[in-house]
């Protein structure tokens, strides 16, 4: 009779970072009763993954969770995948590092578990064609990926009825693929039409194979999920069906490794780089990815995606390290701490168990940075969401410090490196034991990464407002949820009248950007996005010099009418942790130079209305003191921005009286709950009035301290 093997495969994750309240709710909504309803099916076999962030926090706070896994483990219902432990993007790290998170986790699952894990579950599938090496040379015989990947290579539906091999260097792995329309299908259609699909791709032969391997969060997490999976049944439904069919005989439920180990590969292919089909919409600029999905909902229209599909080559992963700036410095800064790691390593004597303790909390901490889930953006992807950058910055500057601790004999030290942070033009990292600045004199001699290690914060981690492809349907969101509907397909708002809140920032978010602007400017005139820039400063280049331990910035450019040259200097406070920074403006032109100047400074606090987050000025709170307030304050000597929950406050110091500005910095993304309002930042700007004569220069120094709340 005709038949057919199926797989199915589950995926659990939840990033480093994100907040218990919604592990719990994953695991309440979804892999709880997920596991309960697949344990009362005991023919139901299922490839298993769960990332190392989840299974820290199920170790944490239900380590019954591993008792459950064990016992379906040990009657052949799951097959436990291997990959990176904290779920890194394997293709953009190190090799030294891939190897490293899955030897981790790889070791994790045969001493929790007692289980070799012989695949790989790809984060975001994202492969590389020299993936290949590493994966086999780290024990991995199998990895699976979606059809999509298969499709670009040029192949057709109806041979992707198996598994294929490819291989880099004589390395070789087998490479399953993933079903796209099991992927919508499931659980989002009535199970019928499940079977009914998987009926028809059976043959006489009986070898045909179809896998359908995705987010274990779809079954109850996902929105209206949890109602249409478990308590109006659909998964009870779906599995009484499953086992009807391996009953009548047409349907076999097997693992990868049960079907590696009986049937031979359909051949060899070359994948190239790519990720499911909806990643590669997501990861293209604005312009070209509003256009993508015009052509994409065009051929659905006319029912022609599946024959188009193969042909519709959008971008891939490494495309958003050139679409979001923030993206790749975090990505550079993670390099940067990765070979911070090599060097303690080297450095420590065999036999010095203490620095050994100290290198291992360090690797730690870096794979737990390189968690995938903050670097991107689309759907999934946290870039957006403050709390999951933070918490990858937390572990890089934990990482940082630790090898400081190894790698420096002194307790106080001064560096100014030079790098290649950006990958296109050399910047400046200055730094000590306690405050490090990323300075980039081609993006106006700006800072765009301020961090205090005692708190393990980076100051500065904001975004600044963009165009994305999603932004034309903000304003056709409503706010209801259509059951037994995928995310991709949904089109939901968590707030009404978010259109008015779409503005775009002409420059990145950082420090030290030098703006010239009429006396008609106010706070939300910036805020808005309605203001003219007057001079040529911002995020043009500036000249830079190093004096010992003093970095001075230079650049001549105009404001208005004016031939101008702009000085700027800056160096580590020796007294207290901070900066010391000095302006000088000269006005090289014959007339009068009379105009404001207002260095921007953006402090992404995590949180914009918030208790223990809050302005403060001289000697008392603001009357609205909320970090998402818009103001101006005058006459003021010390103006603050305390952060009482991570026990530090941020202190401009003034020597004159002077006026500053603040304004909140909101960007709209879109997420699984829909399209969304977030708090990045607060905008603060000194602000000076300029009446300067043709050949004079106007002088001003200040300094930000950081101080310890503890």
């Amino acid at each position: 009779m005709k038949s057919i093997h199926f797989i199915l495969g589950v995926h659990n994750h939840q990033p480093v970072g994100n907040f218990d309240s919604v592990f719990e709710e994953a695991y309440q909504k979804a892999y709880l009763p997920f596991l309960k309803t697949l344990a009362q099916h005991p023919s139901i076999r299922l490839m298993y993954h769960t990332t190392g962030p989840l299974l820290d926090w199920l170790g944490e706070h239900h380590p019954d969770y591993f008792d459950r896994l064990k016992t379906m483990i040990e009657r052949g219902q799951l097959e436990i995948m291997t990959g990176g432990y904290y779920e890194p993007i394997l293709a953009v790290l190190p090799d030294r590092d891939k190897s490293g998170q899955i030897n981790m986790m790889s070791r994790f699952i045969s001493e929790r578990m007692g289980v070799h894990a012989r695949g790989l579950w790809l984060a975001e599938r994202v492969w590389e064609p020299h993936l290949a090496k590493p994966l086999a040379e780290s024990g991995v015989e199998f990895v699976t990926l979606d059809d999509y990947h298969f499709h670009s290579a040029g192949m057709d539906p109806d041979e992707l009825l198996g598994y294929y091999r490819t291989d880099e260097q004589g390395y070789g792995i087998a490479v399953f693929p993933i079903n796209m329309r099991l992927r919508y299908l499931i659980p989002f259609a009535q199970p019928e039409e499940t079977i009914a699909y998987l009926r028809d791709k059976t043959d006489e032969s009986g070898g045909n194979l179809l896998v359908m391997a995705d987010d274990g969060e779809k079954f109850g997490l996902w929105p209206g999920t949890h109602e249409w999976v478990h308590r109006k049944g659909w998964l009870k439904r779906f599995f009484q069906q499953l086992e009807s069919a391996m009953k009548e005989g047409w349907l076999k439920m097997t693992t990868c490794g049960q079907y590696l180990d009986s049937h031979p590969p359909r051949g060899r292919v070359y994948l190239p780089c790519a990720s499911y089909f909806e990643m590669s919409a997501w990861s293209l600029p604005p312009g070209s990815g509003a256009r993508f999905d015009e052509i994409v909902h065009r051929f659905d229209e006319e029912k022609r995606m599946d024959e188009l599909r193969p042909y519709l080559k959008g971008g891939f992963w490494r495309n958003f390290l050139a679409k979001y700036d923030e993206s790749n410095r975090m990505y550079r800064k993670m390099l940067w701490v990765s070979d911070q790691v090599v060097k303690a390593d080297t450095s420590i004597r065999a036999k010095d168990s203490k620095l050994q303790r100290k290198l291992e909390s360090a690797r730690m901490c870096l794979y737990r940075a390189q968690c995938n889930c903050a670097y991107w953006h689309g759907v999934f992807g946290g870039l957006y969401l403050p709390h999951l950058r933070h918490a990858v910055y937390l572990n890089l500057l934990e990482a940082e410090d630790l090898c400081n601790q190894i790698t420096h004999s002194d307790d106080h030290f001064v560096e100014i490196e030079k790098d290649d942070f950006d990958s296109i033009s050399g910047e400046v990292h200055l730094r000590n034991e306690r405050v490090g600045v990323m300075i980039s004199p081609r993006e106006g001699g700006a800072i765009y990464e301020f961090d205090y290690l005692p708190a393990r914060f980076n100051l500065l981690n904001t975004l600044h407002r963009q165009l994305e492809a999603y932004h034309q349907r903000v304003a056709g969101a409503g706010g209801e949820i259509s059951e037994g509907t995928s995310i991709h397909d949904q089109l939901r708002s968590k707030e009404q009248g978010l259109a008015r809140y779409l503005v775009y920032d002409q420059h990145l978010r950082g420090a030290l950007v030098d703006h010239f602007l009429s006396a008609e400017e106010t706070p939300q005139s910036l805020q808005e996005g309605r203001y003219s820039e007057l001079g040529d400063f911002v995020a043009k280049p500036y000249e830079i010099e190093q004096k010992g331990e003093l970095i001075q910035l230079r650049r001549t450019g105009s404001a208005v009418d004016n031939r101008i040259e702009v000085r700027k200097s800056l160096s580590l406070s020796e007294e207290q942790d901070g900066l010391q920074i000095g302006y000088h403006i000269n006005n090289l032109s014959r007339i009068a130079l009379n105009i404001l100047f207002a260095p921007e400074f953006n402090f992404a606090l995590l949180a914009g209305n918030f208790a223990e987050r809050y302005y403060y000025q001289d000697d008392h709170k603001l009357d609205h003191a909320a970090l998402n307030s818009t103001g101006i304050s005058r006459g003021v000597r010390r103006f603050s921005l305390f952060n009482e929950s991570d026990k530090f406050a941020v202190h401009f110091d003034f020597k004159k009286p002077t006026e500053v500005w603040r304004y909140p910095v909101e960007t709209i993304s879109q997420s699984e709950e829909g399209f969304e309002r977030i708090y990045q930042s607060s905008c603060v700007m000194p602000v000076f009035r300029l009446a300067v004569a043709g050949g004079g220069r106007f002088r001003v120094r200040f300094r930000i301290v950081i101080a310890s709340l503890s």
